[in-house]
């Protein structure tokens, strides 16, 4: 079984600060707009008071397909893997990945603590992709947690990457499942089962 990766607790922090209003930076374009587009309609989600759980977990479904580009991550997690498998394992891995995310993330839109993500800028790395900086402010402690959004363009905006204080939480995943794949001679099908395993325990 694959371990927990310390990411987790990092990407939890993140997508809980995404429940409050986020407003781009002024000399940000549209890709910074995206960004702040996705935590409006995280905030929605999170603080819509007559929103069941399974209502919260099918607006994060939506926001998830419409705005991360998951079969990009999903073939970047598995690293040299995705070019030993078939298209019908490529396939079950997706759509598994994908529901793993929804299953780790969605229902801690109400931990909301008080966070908050402002756009602060962003560089174009080239031209399809821009790097959009953002902060999410800590009330408690008072240092803010530096994220970086990964937006790529190909006939429309998505989410490849986020990076949390300097760590990349796709390359993360793609360490965290090498490790596994190793154990487990390459075998895709078993951590296709772990992730559904690591699914029932967050039921």
């Amino acid at each position: 079984m694959c371990k927990q990766h310390p990411i987790y607790g990092l990407a939890i922090l993140l997508f809980m600060s995404l429940a409050v209003p986020c407003y781009a930076a002024e000399t940000g374009g549209a890709p910074s707009a995206f960004v702040a587009d996705i935590a409006h309609k995280a905030f929605l989600s999170a603080t819509g008071k007559t929103l069941s759980s399974l209502d919260r977990q099918r607006q994060f479904e939506e926001l998830l397909d419409e705005d991360f580009d998951v079969p990009r991550i999903a073939s970047f997690v598995l690293g040299r893997y995705w070019q030993k498998t078939s298209d019908t394992e490529r396939q079950t891995f997706i759509a598994v990945f994908r529901d793993f995310m929804v299953s780790a993330y969605s229902q801690r839109f109400p931990d909301y603590n008080g966070q908050s993500l402002r756009v602060i800028g962003e560089r174009t790395e080239s031209a399809t992709s821009t790097m959009v900086y953002t902060e999410i402010d800590q009330p408690a402690s008072g240092q803010p947690i530096k994220v970086e959004w990964r937006v790529a363009d190909r006939g429309g905006y998505r989410i490849v990457d986020i990076n949390i204080s300097g760590i990349s939480m796709a390359l993360a995943q793609r360490e965290e499942f090498a490790s596994s794949l190793q154990r487990n001679g390459g075998d895709i099908s078993g951590l296709v089962q772990q992730l559904k395993s690591k699914m029932s325990a967050h039921e």
